[in-house]
């Protein structure tokens, strides 16, 4: 009986947990000796890395390039049992693509898979997560028998949406978000299919860099695949097999054992968006987790309904791809990074919410719903670690994103669309023990980079007026590290459209642990006609080196305007500026617990201001030596400590005041209910 493959799997994208074991991996894994499969482990890291390392040489759009690239060895069955990357929650959602594959085209005639094949999906539904972010896989054939899959997902920056990118910020339903492809046969016989990429060529802003970003995953693929034969050739199928499975088997029991360990009971945090695209607006995020035994329960009950006309919704799927962030990183560091960690958790995403999109509901900017759900996970996992594993209860990395996006031609004439790698010049959160990482990367590709400054200046029409650290950290007992700060000239073209991307521009969106502060709320800049030329040419005149510098003494002409993160696409000339940070890390413990030392050197290092030390720090020291004043400070903090006890109030008569109070409507346009968003749903 033929299967109607038509329309979306609802089934299959449920799958995220490992497929049951086979009698043939269960009777491979009986056999197993324990010093063959560690060297088979290795081997099939080694792998993977090889397969991680040849997508990001080879492709061209900034994603690849620095490094948001995810490559994973899968099992016959689609279950990812071998990743190199930063990025986990790519690795971890490209098996739904690949089981979609086996249930619907292995025994499908017209379709089929056979040794030669080669597949492309981008779809969100069945990726996760938007339709920038796109797959390449491959099976793995031995002597006629399906042994395995390889699989590359990067994102790469076009995909012909109404905003060039790959993430727009205007689409009002899933046709505006450019071509979203589920799992497509693109090639046969070891042979990519011509008028299949002569289609994609057609359908976006910059074909060059999207067959080439295609061909660098197919290649990875199918590197992966040569040293994957040629480890069956040596060892059979039977280690290979049972190898993978193994580890999962493995890896699931080790997560068990660790969640056992924590205590039980149910922990909550809330996150607040204030953007929904380009309108400021806000938006509630409710994550609860119970934990029981070696079960994590995800419950996001509460959260803001669907925005039906609007990309900030995500598919409940690609929540738990970066739950797998958490989970890899940071919590369960220490164990392979593969989907059998999912065997912890539990979800329920509520219908008609932010969390679960349905229908053709936008969803090209569901990264920002997911990240915001990972700001949530880091609190929620820090409290929970805290009384085991203190010294792994950090603060949360940046979560808010803040990058801009371009689309055009560059100085040599050619097409081009894609993002602006500072996205991953991101700070990390502070640590119990130490300070925040500056530029650390980003939390979520923690293995990327944020480009080279020559490299993205011999390509893309701009010059960098500078990039350097900006003073935007939380603050804290221990700080959160800085984030890059960065000024775009363009150059050598008559114009570029360009526009920004991210959320928090009034509400932090990366809050503090333990009494931290909040990291700064980021905005974009831009300047039309700076008259740079003029300064260049004037002696005694110097151009901006910083952020905080061109902030402070607005010393470029020209007209200024102030943009929340997410700014629309609009024109912008030769000469003209755009000046954006990537944000810091949040902040760890209570500010006057700080050591004054510590804030007099951070000074002196431009990685804190003078004000931050004064007002927030309460310390005193020579502004030429850097030395504290050790009494002065003591004094100041104990008139803060003080002051803190006048402004203190029973919680109780607190409570009765806030209820009283309510955001402008206008504010609470997507919001739902207020306070509790799904009371309107219920009502």
């Amino acid at each position: 009986m033929k299967v109607n493959t038509y329309g979306r799997d609802y089934e299959v994208v449920q799958r995220l947990r490992p497929e049951p074991i086979t009698p043939e991996e269960a009777r491979a894994m009986e056999n197993l000796d324990p010093v063959e499969l560690e060297i088979f482990s290795h081997k099939a890291n080694m792998i993977a890395l090889e397969g991680k390392e040849t997508t990001q040489k080879l492709g061209a759009s900034a994603g690849m390039r620095w490094g948001d690239v995810a490559f994973g060895i899968y099992t016959a069955q689609g279950d990812l049992a071998v990743c190199a990357t930063g990025i986990f929650f790519h690795a971890a959602l490209g098996q739904i693509p690949i089981k979609y594959i086996v249930k619907h085209w292995l025994n499908e005639p017209s379709v089929q898979i056979k040794e030669g094949d080669s597949f492309f999906f981008n779809d969100p539904f069945y990726c996760g997560v938007h339709g920038g972010d796109m797959g390449v896989a491959v099976p793995v054939f031995y002597r006629g028998k399906l042994v395995c899959f390889t699989g590359a997902v990067v994102h790469t920056g076009e995909n012909g949406a109404t905003e060039p990118g790959g993430a727009p910020s205007t689409s009002r339903s899933r046709y505006d978000e450019g071509f979203l492809v589920p799992p497509l046969k693109i090639g046969e016989n070891y042979t990519l299919r011509e008028d299949i990429l002569n289609m994609f060529a057609t359908a976006g802003r910059d074909p060059r860099t999207f067959i080439l970003d295609l061909k660098a995953r197919l290649a990875a693929c199918r590197i992966a695949q040569r040293r994957i034969l040629d480890v069956l050739e040596k060892k059979g199928t039977d280690l290979f097999i049972g190898g993978l499975r193994k580890i999962l088997a493995d890896t699931a029991e080790a997560a068990r054992k660790k969640v056992a360990e924590l205590p039980d009971g149910v922990f909550r945090h809330q996150v607040f968006m204030d953007s929904v695209g380009p309108e400021a607006t806000l938006i509630k995020l409710n994550l609860e987790v119970e934990k029981r035994g070696e079960i994590m329960k995800l419950r996001l009950k509460d959260s803001s309904p669907t925005i039906p006309d609007r990309p900030m919704n995500t598919y409940f799927q690609g929540v738990i791809g970066l739950a797998m962030v958490y989970l890899c990183g940071w919590f369960l560091h220490s164990l392979p990074a593969n989907n059998a960690l999912l065997d912890i958790l539990e979800w329920e995403f509520p219908d008609n919410s932010v969390v679960n999109a349905s229908g053709d509901t936008p969803t090209g900017q569901a990264p920002f719903i997911q990240t915001a759900f990972s700001q949530s996970f880091f609190h929620i996992g820090a409290k929970l670690s805290y009384n085991q594993d203190p010294l792994h209860a950090v603060a949360p990395w940046y979560t808010g994103f803040g990058f801009l996006l371009y689309g055009g031609f560059n100085q040599w004439g050619e097409p081009m669309a894609d993002i602006a790698a500072e996205m991953n010049g991101t700070g990390c959160g502070a640590r119990p023990d130490a300070d925040g990482v500056d530029v650390a990367g980003s939390f979520f590709a923690t293995m990327s980079d944020c480009s080279d400054v020559e490299t993205t200046e011999a390509d893309r029409p701009f010059v960098y007026l500078f990039r350097n650290f900006f003073q935007n950290h939380g603050m804290g007992r221990q700080r959160g590290g800085n984030g890059l700060g960065y000024g775009l000239v363009v150059h050598k073209v008559p114009l570029v459209f360009m526009g920004s991307l991210g959320f928090g521009s009034t509400f932090p969106c990366c809050t503090g642990l333990f009494g931290g502060y909040a990291a700064a709320t980021p905005a974009v800049h831009s300047i039309r006609k700076p008259g740079l030329k003029q300064l260049w040419e004037q002696t005694g005149r110097s151009i901006p080196s910083s952020l905080l510098e061109l902030e402070r003494e607005g010393s470029l002409q020209g007209s200024h305007e102030m943009h929340q993160v997410t700014m629309p696409f609009a024109p912008y000339e030769e000469g003209d500026i755009l000046l954006v940070a990537a944000g810091g890390g949040a902040g760890y413990g209570d500010v006057l617990d700080r050591n004054p030392e510590a804030v007099a050197s951070d000074v002196k290092a431009g990685i804190t201001t003078a004000w931050q030390a004064k007002n927030v720090y309460k310390v005193v020291y020579d502004e030429t030596t850097f030395r504290v004043d050790q009494s002065a400070t003591q004094a100041l903090r104990e008139e803060a400590l003080a002051e803190r006890l006048r402004f203190g109030q029973d919680y109780g008569e607190f409570e009765k005041e806030w209820l009283k109070k309510r955001p402008p409507a206008e504010i609470l346009k997507y919001y739902g209910n207020y306070p509790h968003p799904s009371e309107a749903a219920a009502a």
